[in-house]
């Protein structure tokens, strides 16, 4: 039991700053069941399946608090969920050091990015035709290969202009539709006899109930959090975190 409330405490942590930011649940709970020595296919449907209780909370908290304008919400619901079957289904084939270094490379380079709109108080600007089609669907490819779909999707929305509630309320809500595709990608491989998690279901039960846990009521405040929090100081923070992650997955990979 000692296992299931420490992932309680970091499932509440996660989603605390992923409803807010936009980004780190998925990323923040892969690392800690990766590092556990679960394999990166059952880790990442693992994440996914835990995701969608606590993504719907957090989607229902930014829904509330109108977080998000329908046109964008609707283009990375389609895109994304077509993006993250295309990757849970293309795993095992497109995980590598090419992409690895890729993805680190785009959240030092967008989270800068985003920092220097941040601290210029550049103002936020209508969203280039097909551009929330093409980051969600990327934004879920990344998701259904084992990445995680916040950091993609948060910063290119934020780096391409769109208001910081928007851009994390958007994501957000948009993040339970992805991860319920990924899921259902995985259970539909298992069914066909395509699975190569690696290793028992029954190793990730506990993780997996500890971080819905945790992560349920973190999730109810992030729509107000995003909401309350001022436009400027939110961006930076949002691109710090980005280049964080992406300095983490360099130093750890």
């Amino acid at each position: 039991m000692s296992q299931f409330w420490s992932f309680a405490l970091v499932g509440f942590l996660a989603q605390l700053v992923d409803g807010t930011l936009g980004m780190g649940f998925g990323i923040i709970s892969s690392s800690v069941l990766l590092a556990q020595g679960i394999p990166p296919a059952l880790a990442s449907a693992s994440v996914n399946a835990a995701k969608l209780p606590t993504t719907f909370t957090a989607a229902i908290s930014h829904f509330v608090h109108k977080n998000m304008t329908p046109s964008l919400l609707f283009a990375l619901c389609i895109f994304g969920s077509l993006g993250g079957f295309v990757g849970a289904m293309l795993l095992t084939s497109l995980k590598g050091k090419f992409l690895f270094h890729l993805i680190n490379a785009y959240l030092l380079g967008v989270g800068g990015l985003i920092i220097y709109r941040g601290f210029r108080n550049i103002l936020p600007h209508r969203l280039p035709k097909f551009f929330a089609h093409i980051v969600g669907f990327i934004g879920g490819m990344v998701e259904g290969i084992g990445g995680s779909w916040g950091p993609i999707v948060t910063t290119g929305l934020l780096g391409a202009g769109v208001e910081s509630r928007y851009a994390i309320g958007a994501t957000n809500i948009a993040e339970f539709a992805v991860s319920l595709t990924v899921f259902l990608s995985f259970v539909f491989a298992f069914l066909i006899g395509h699975w190569e998690g690696g290793a028992d279901w029954h190793t990730v039960f506990l993780p997996v109930a500890g971080l819905v846990l945790g992560g349920l009521p973190a999730a109810l405040a992030g729509g107000y959090l995003s909401k309350i929090a001022p436009r400027r100081e939110l961006t930076v923070v949002v691109g710090m975190l980005a280049m964080a992650i992406g300095m983490f997955r360099i130093v750890t990979g």
